[in-house]
């Protein structure tokens, strides 16, 4: 599938003291969290909530994840995560959401992903809904 023109993502955020641990900046489960958020803020925006999950029976599933913390995160610092497909082949895709402080690249994450039926109990290929939700 063609990806070259796939959408960038961008959702702003301030960390805020309830994503900070003991040593009072975020914890590393934190970080996929807020990661998720984001990714629940793309689709959603593009029409792929929950709700529209529910009516369906398709859904987003994570199959693997690779991440890089670069930079610490504290409190009350400005963050943009960057969220966008790099690729989608078959029934795999694979999304990389990029945290930047200023223009500092704090974490790196790439998600293997993929489109999963509830009432089957399996990947299913991507809908043309789907493709749009995700900036395809």
């Amino acid at each position: 599938m063609n990806i070259d023109n796939a959408t960038t993502f961008s959702y702003p955020l301030i960390i805020r003291e309830h994503h900070l641990d003991t040593f009072g900046h975020v914890n590393n489960a934190t970080y996929l969290s807020i990661l998720e958020e984001a990714r629940w803020e793309l689709i959603t925006q593009n029409g792929y909530g929950l709700s529209y999950i529910r009516e369906t029976g398709l859904g987003p599933t994570i199959l693997e994840i690779n991440i890089k913390f670069i930079k610490e995160l504290r409190l009350r610092e400005e963050i943009i995560i960057e969220s966008k497909m790099i690729s989608y082949e078959g029934k795999v895709g694979k999304i990389v959401q990029t945290m930047l402080r200023n223009r500092d690249v704090c974490c790196i994450a790439e998600f293997t992903v993929g489109l999963f039926s509830v009432k089957e109990r399996k990947l299913v290929l991507p809908t043309p809904e789907w493709l749009k939700a995700i900036g395809l």
